[in-house]
């Protein structure tokens, strides 16, 4: 019987197959070897080296002076590295009871914000130092387990000022989406309000990374020589204009108040201070916010995240008038010589307008409107300017813009003129007697207390408006290099040398003249100009309001009190006024003579 193969064709089978086992071997090894090499060299230096991020120290921020405000907090998070994690359940329930989160949430954790195998995942913020000493401890049963220095801060000047300020926290995965927070990952530290939020790129700084060998179980073995330490860039710091000491007076003195004021530098536009009431605790936000923390704040009907200051708009009451005046004089509407006779109340048709001296002002030219403050003489004399000069005035005075403050998110002003009457009420249907309101600061023109400061400045500058600001200039820290703030300067077109100087005379006799509605805002031997505002609110109380400026020979700075519900800003808040006076003129005397 013939085998069923010949040995000789054994021999080609065997060897056929070898060389087709050796060519997929070949070819197995060319693809790990050379096709895919680049990616499992990668992943191997992934596996023996570790990245480790250093954070670099977040920016300070200084008053004027140099007086520290805002300053940093040593602080450590907790992370975990997913890939070095994902099957240790051992590590999980090590670091769950240490950090007091169940393995359960742990992993719900990594899940949910991971990036990257390995890219560390914050698990905690903000441990404490015994949390600490625990991870160091057992380091070798935490493989995968971290912990990283990440910015906190602290206020030691006792000014609060969250508005201002702002305050930090992670990121969302909704800002991730925006191009500045391209290059940022989930749990990152970044500015949320205030300056913190406006100049976050220049107070972040940029990070370091320190590059160390690890073995099979994560431990580190040692620093790598060939891949040098990158150090990282500390945040640039702010020095701002604020003025210390007249900002923790404010601070204080309107505590119990709802509202604000702004004192700002009528030669630079630096604000000086800025209050915002209520307001809430700014080390609140400097760790994790307990949900009935969170839930406390956003639920408080006197709205204490609200920034009143910038976020805001009211009628302005009688500080509006000024506004007016411009225009009368301007448009020949009136010479200030012109009276008008005022016996408590006028009438529109079938409709009574009081004024506020329900006995009346007599017969009142201009100037002695402008110090009593008489509603019947402005409602005469919006009349003779009409709508549209009104409209055109205020624009001018630029309430249909913000003031380009650096703070986030304020709002512009609402000048209404005819094509927003014609189509809140219909093409000319809108009431005749609607000026009247406007003509004293009501109806449906709304303004920011920020604007009416900016008012303030301009008459006072007579015509020169300079953009407010709060950074007066970014600072090095390394090499002490100094940015100065770019600031804008306006001058206002279309009102004259002579109106600005009736208008300030009308101001003067407020705070000085026999029957001025502001004479509280006098103090000792500054002469200050100003103009109260009484708003009446259709939700409360009415708000109360001053406006003004000083010295008023030599204007230095211009202000803006307003109180929520206040009342007479005659009676409370041109006294806020004096107190600003006092503070920052008997302050500055003071250390004039000591020079």
């Amino acid at each position: 019987m013939q085998p069923f193969m010949t040995l000789a064709k054994k021999q080609v089978v065997y060897s056929a197959f070898v060389i087709i086992l050796f060519m997929i071997l070949i070819a197995r090894f060319f693809y790990l070897q050379i096709y895919k090499q680049e990616q499992y060299f990668k992943a191997s230096e992934r596996n023996r080296i570790r990245e480790i991020t250093v954070e670099p120290n977040r920016g300070l921020m200084f008053d004027r002076n140099g007086e520290v405000l805002v300053d940093n907090y040593p602080s450590y998070s907790a992370y975990a590295i997913p890939f070095e994690v994902r099957k240790a359940d051992s590590v999980l329930n090590l670091a769950g009871r240490i950090l007091d989160i169940s393995p359960a949430e742990i992993r719900s954790i990594i899940a949910r914000e991971r990036s990257g195998q390995f890219t560390p995942v914050k698990l905690k913020r903000q441990i404490d130092f015994k949390t600490i000493s625990l991870i160091e401890e057992l380091r070798l049963d935490l493989p995968g387990i971290l912990y990283q220095n990440e910015p906190r801060r602290y206020y030691p000047s006792g000014i609060r000022a969250p508005h201002l300020f702002g305050y930090l926290g992670e990121v969302t995965k909704s800002e991730l989406n925006q191009p500045e927070y391209k290059n940022f990952r989930l749990g990152d530290i970044v500015g949320k309000k205030g300056l913190e939020r406006y100049y976050d790129s220049e107070l972040r700084g940029l990070r370091g990374y320190q590059y160390v060998e690890v073995d099979a179980y994560g431990r580190e073995i040692k620093a790598l020589k060939d891949k040098p330490e990158i150090l990282p860039v500390p945040g640039r710091n702010l020095h701002l204009t604020i003025d210390a000491p007249l900002q923790r007076m404010l601070e204080a003195r309107m505590d119990s108040l709802q509202g604000g004021a702004v004192v700002v530098d009528c030669h630079t536009g630096g604000v000086l201070a800025l209050v915002s009431k209520p307001d809430f605790d700014p080390e609140i936000f400097t760790k994790p916010v307990p949900v009935e923390v969170w839930h406390s704040l956003i639920n408080d009907p006197r709205k204490p995240l609200y920034d009143r200051m910038v976020q805001s708009l009211y009628p302005p009451g009688s500080t509006y008038k000024l506004v007016l005046v411009a225009a009368a004089l301007e448009t020949g509407s009136i010479t200030p010589s012109w009276k008008a006779f005022c016996p408590g109340y006028t009438w529109m048709g079938r409709r009574r307008f009081d004024c506020w001296n329900i006995n009346g002002h007599g017969e009142s030219d201009l100037l002695q409107a402008i110090e009593q403050s008489c509603n019947v003489y402005f409602y005469k004399l919006g009349l003779k300017v009409g709508l549209d000069h009104w409209a055109h005035f205020s624009r001018i005075f630029l309430f249909d813009k913000p003031t380009g403050i650096d703070l986030i998110n304020e709002r512009a002003g609402l000048v209404p003129d005819r094509a927003y009457l014609d189509r809140q009420f219909g093409k000319d249907q809108w009431p005749k007697g609607l000026i009247f309101n406007l003509a004293i600061g009501q109806g449906d023109l709304l303004v920011s207390p920020l604007q009416m400061a900016r008012l303030a400045m301009i008459i006072a500058n007579e015509g020169v408006y300079r953009q407010f600001h709060i950074l007066n200039y970014l600072e090095d820290p390394l090499t002490k290099t100094k940015k100065p703030a770019q600031v804008d300067s306006v001058r206002i077109v279309g009102v004259s040398a002579e109106t600005f100087k009736i208008i300030k005379q009308g101001m003067y006799r407020v705070c000085n003249g026999d029957r001025g509605t502001g004479r509280a805002a006098n103090y000792r031997d500054i002469t200050v100009a100003g103009k109260t505002g009484t708003a009446q609110n259709p939700h409360g109380d009415d708000h109360a309001w001053f406006i003004g400026f000083a010295p008023f020979e030599a204007p230095q700075i211009a202000f803006c009190i307003f109180v929520e519900n206040g009342g007479s800003g005659g009676r409370n808040a041109a006294p806020i006024a004096r107190e600003i006076i006092k503070n920052y003129f008997f302050r500055a005397k003071t250390n004039d003579d000591k020079i």
